[in-house]
């Protein structure tokens, strides 16, 4: 077994290994490509191994490009803490290979040391910490799920602990899998789910990443599509069908069962820094996942500074967390002067610490660990303190010492800032700006010097100071790397960004953010937070303004809507900074794209912002935006409040006098539909609608967008050409699932697939309608989009309701009228849960099968109840629901007896329906008519409306209706003695009910229900 340095490699166990503190050993974990990469160059130690030969010898089988070499030999670095320059272990011989430097020699392999407890390190007064830490993660390893919070000030040593830990918990596990995420500090514009990103990115390509791959596949497609290493064009495709329609929620579920998957066999440990950045994505997935029961070999383990400095949702987090013991909170209190004088004994282990010391040190930090080690290495600088071969040795009396030691953190740093050169500084503060992490390769432009150049003097800081370190090589897209450091602690870089003057900031935070976007120029959506931050910082507003727009378009994807109103709104804040011919084109953008965002989730907040965009595209003199800003107005109303949908409309119409013919006529045609939606069929509205959609296609040469064609379809299928219907439905749907479509069109993807099987129902392809039900059902229930959720659950009712299957009729119904007691479903948290339409709907079905049940007193509550709030508040397409519930009615008082009210109702009915251009619901009028009459004995009209009913229907695809009528023109016609005419019509709707029947299989409990109902079996039995 061969050792190097302070590692030794086990080529048994396939590991490297680690030697620490006290001959105590830990596994570094390494792919097993990087371990053969690194094995063969240590059995070729102290020569060239040139690309080929390396090549050759790791991937002997298969072809790779050059560039995997070097991806694989950063790693091996990475692992031994190497560096490209002033290697310690593997140089670089450019353009001919690498050879390995350090010493080898042959070693007895040692049993590594799994006590289960950490290392013997500098970390004092955390033993207590320590043990409540390998406790949770025993839970954790038997399947109980921990959530631990380590919390404490700035520098009290939240990090060295989870450190500590994390190795720890490598050592006592022989498998466990560790992910780190690390939020950051970007003063907003935070990227959504950006820690958890990271530390998945980590999982999916660090070892045993295969399983981890096709476990996201198969349960969190949501959070594949954020991973672009992982997809290729087919997968794309396919998960951009899968996940549209995807919500928040679904997002938080899909999370939390890929892990429950991944954790089955091997813990994960999931360590998070700096919690107290964290996105709102990231703290309301964090709430998910502690909430669940299911098992899991799981531990999150996130450091985050004391409450009151923590984000709003962080606050609330943590709290309520604990109430619920959902979660352990670690408060990290300060070190005592015995604990202080604990750690200078353990590094000076041949003799005791000078006599007070200790008390000096506590006296300066107050127990703060951070601060204790700045006070100590500032003595040793100043030559007032040493520290040689094992033994601390005071070069100044401690009475002198006590007026040369800072007595605030702050103070210390700069006092350490002291020591540095004017070079050094000036590196120092230019890296403040880029963040709490950067490398040379980004700050050069910005330091006007080569970067080779700079990367040495950060090389050099980081071995000589205590202020950066060294974390890694970063390679960007364009293949070239470099070296990435950060700050030993964040506050260390604020104290050197709040020491340069606003404007050379500003300059910086320009220079920084150009080169950053130079190097990301092919994945730019990787850095679209920091590009929007720097650029702020630089008031440079509209590169700001567009990154924060960028930004909330790749939040919108990951369904994050809440952040990405954030970022917009931040946006709209930062336009009163733009000239005046910018803002008028900008802020009417961002606008628009708010409202979007507000749309996709039903945010009623979307009035408001629409209005806004209104009054600020009429300051403009934006006539076209105004007029279109209040069509997507009136929509949105008309779900709620027929008056200000028609409102809205009115002040669209008065402005299209303005317009040019093209835009006068969308805006025109739009206006005709929602008045139609909202006010009843109208034969001129229907007229301007259809010839506006001509006009714009053949005249202008505007094919029919999404909205058009959704449009369209409503109107088709309120007049019962439902296959038309279908068509345009399907044809939306269909421009909905090209990839790039936008996000926030879910609704209109929700409204065309509904339309789509809902015209189904009516033309009796039920099989085909339950298929997609199901589908659309399952869907919505996997996106948790609980409004969709509902409206599908009514329409599915009404297939029931079709085919006789009552019990089912007002089992679904409980189910969707269940959903309005989720408060997801309130549009503004002082309105009434659930949308008006669905809840209406569900009502609808729900009294028209009770009354087929013979339950007139709950069919009667029912139907009051929706007429009720029709009369109180109309909404989006209450008028073609007035005619079922006026059938209803009919048929409940024709059942209980009651002909003077089912003559009324009937007539009602009839009056309704004759006012549109329904053939389904026109026939139907007609033929209850006719059934009232025959129970008035009154056989003239009856045989007049009957005559009526088939002239209605006749040539027209409405099978629901048809057999109904038919069926009744039989019974007329019998009674009448009309026997062959009776005949005929009782053929017709026995045919049309077996076509029906047909629809469905012969193992589909609803073929059952409807060839058994009464009135249908008598029909198939021949009693007409």
């Amino acid at each position: 077994m061969k050792s190097f340095a302070r590692f030794r490699l086990d080529s048994v166990n396939q590991c490297l290994w680690r030697r620490a503190e006290a001959e105590h050993e830990e596994r570094v974990l390494l792919a097993p490509k990087a371990f053969s990469v690194l094995t063969y160059l240590v059995d070729h130690a102290g020569r060239l191994v040139t690309h080929d030969e390396l090549l050759k010898a790791v991937w002997s089988s298969r072809v790779v490009e050059p560039q995997t070499v070097k991806k694989h030999i950063v790693e091996v670095r990475t692992a031994l803490g190497d560096r490209p320059k002033n290697s310690l272990f593997i140089e670089t011989l450019p353009r001919r290979g690498y050879r390995f430097i350090a010493p080898v020699s042959e070693s007895v392999a040692p049993e590594p040391v799994v006590s289960g407890r950490a290392a013997p390190s500098e970390l004092v007064g955390r033993g207590g910490a320590l043990e409540e830490l390998y406790e949770a993660w025993q839970h954790a390893a038997r399947g109980e799920r921990q959530i631990v919070f380590i919390t404490g000030e700035p520098g009290i040593g939240k990090s060295a602990l989870a450190e500590v830990f994390r190795q720890q918990a490598a050592l006592t596990e022989k498998s466990v899998r560790i992910a780190h995420g690390q939020c950051m500090e970007t003063y907003g514009n935070k990227e959504a789910y950006g820690p958890m990103l990271e530390a998945l990115g980590r999982l999916c390509r660090g070892p045993r990443a295969e399983p981890i791959a096709k476990i996201l596949f198969a349960e969190a497609p949501t959070w594949v599509t954020q991973l672009p290493a992982l997809l290729t064009q087919e997968n794309r495709e396919m998960l951009h069908r899968e996940i549209l329609g995807a919500t928040r929620e679904r997002m938080l579920r899909e999370f939390g069962e890929a892990l429950e998957s991944i954790t089955a066999q091997t813990p994960l440990l999931l360590v998070l820094e700096d919690l107290q950045w964290a996105d709102d994505s990231s703290v309301d997935l964090i709430a998910s996942l502690a909430r669940r029961r299911s098992p899991a070999k799981f531990m999150l383990l996130a450091t985050c500074r004391s409450l009151e400095l923590c984000t709003p949702g962080i606050r609330a987090l943590i709290p309520d967390l604990l109430v619920h013991q959902l979660c352990r909170k670690i408060e990290l209190s300060r070190l005592s002067e015995t604990e202080i004088e604990e750690y200078l004994a353990r590094r000076s282990p041949s003799s005791l610490p000078p006599a007070g010391l200790s008390a000096l040190v506590h006296r300066h930090c107050d127990g703060n660990p951070l601060f204790m080690v700045a006070a100590l290495e500032h003595m040793r600088k100043r030559g007032l303190l040493i520290h040689a071969n094992g033994r601390w040795e005071l070069q100044t009396p401690l009475a002198q010492i006590e007026f040369e030691v800072p007595d605030d953190l702050r103070h210390m740093i700069e006092a350490q800032l002291e020591r540095v050169s004017g070079q050094e500084q000036h590196a120092l503060e230019l890296a403040s700006v880029a963040g709490a992490s950067f490398s040379a390769g980004l700050l050069s432009g910005a330091a006007e010097t080569e970067a080779r150049d700079l990367e040495d003097l950060y090389e050099e800081l980081s071995r000589r100071h205590h202020i950066v370190k060294w974390v890694g090589t970063q390679t960007f897209p364009d293949g070239s790397a470099a070296e990435r450091y950060e700050f030993v602690h964040a506050l260390y870089r604020h104290v050197l960004y709040d020491r340069q003057l606003q404007g050379r900031r500003a300059r910086l935070h320009r220079l920084i953010g150009e080169r950053l976007a130079m190097l990301h120029a092919r994945d730019i959506e990787e850095v679209v937070p920091e590009l929007a931050y720097h650029f702020e910082q630089a008031a440079e507003w509209p590169r700001a303004i567009e990154y924060l727009r960028c930004a909330a378009d790749i939040t919108g994807r990951r369904y994050a809507h809440e952040q990405a109103d954030s970022m917009l709104t931040r946006a709209l804040e930062l336009v009163i900074n733009l000239p005046e011919a910018q803002r008028t084109r900008t802020e009417p953008q961002l606008l628009a794209l708010l409202a979007a965002h507000r749309w996709a989730v039903w945010d009623v907040r979307v009035i408001e912002t629409l209005e806004r965009l209104v009054a600020r595209a009429a300051d403009y003199g934006l006539i076209d935006i105004q007029a279109r800003a209040l069509v997507d107005l009136s929509l949105f109303l008309s779900l709620i409040s027929a008056e200000g949908c028609l409102e809205a409309v009115q002040r669209a119409l008065r402005l299209s006098a303005q317009q040019d013919p093209v835009m006068r006529t969308r805006t025109r045609t739009a206006c005709a539909f929602r008045r139609l939606s909202v006010c009843g069929w109208n034969a001129h509205d229907t007229l301007e609608f259809r010839e506006g959609l001509v006009e714009l296609g053949k005249h202008h040469g505007l094919p029919a967008g999404v909205a058009d064609l959704v449009d369209d379809s409503f109107i088709r299928w309120c007049s019962g050409e439902y296959r038309e219907a279908r068509r345009l439905a399907l044809e939306a749907r269909a421009k909905l699932l090209e990839l790039g479509a936008n996000p926030n069109s879910r609704i209109e993807y929700e409204i065309a697939s509904a339309l789509a099987a809902f015209s189904l129902i009516y033309l009796g392809e039920w099989t085909e309608a339950l298929k997609e039900y199901a589908a659309a059902i399952a869907g919505a229930k996997r996106n948790a989009n609980h409004h969709y959720l509902q409206w599908l659950l009514a329409q599915k009712a009404w297939l029931h309701l079709q085919a006789m299957d009552f019990k089912g009729v007002l089992a679904i119904c409980e189910s969707a009228l269940s959903l309005t007691r989720n408060s997801a479903l309130r549009p503004a948290p002082d309105a009434p849960i659930g949308f008006p339409r669905q809840v209406r709907n569900a009502l609808i079905c729900s009294a028209l099968a009770s009354a087929a049940l013979g339950d007139y007193a709950r069919a009667l509550q029912d139907f009051a109840l929706v007429s009720t709030a029709m009369d109180r508040q109309t909404v989006f397409f209450d008028w073609y629901w007035r005619m079922p519930i006026a059938a209803g009615m009919t048929e409940l008082w024709l059942a209980t007896g009651d002909r003077s009210r089912a003559q009324q109702e009937a007539g009602r009915f009839l009056e309704i329906s004759l006012a549109t251009a329904d053939r389904h619901w026109q026939g139907l009028a007609w033929e209850i008519n006719s059934r009232v009459a025959l129970e008035n004995r009154d056989l003239p009209r009856a045989q007049d409306c009957i005559a009526r009913a088939v002239a209605t229907v006749q040539g027209f695809e409405v099978p629901l209706a048809a057999w109904r009528i038919h069926a009744t023109a039989a019974r007329i016609d019998e009674e009448l003695g009309n026997h062959a005419a009776a005949a005929a019509h009782g053929e017709i709707s026995r045919l049309t009910i077996l076509r029906l029947a047909n629809s469905l299989s012969e193992q589909e409990p609803l073929r059952e229900s409807f060839v058994s109902a009464p009135a249908v079996a008598r029909i198939l039995n021949g009693h007409w």
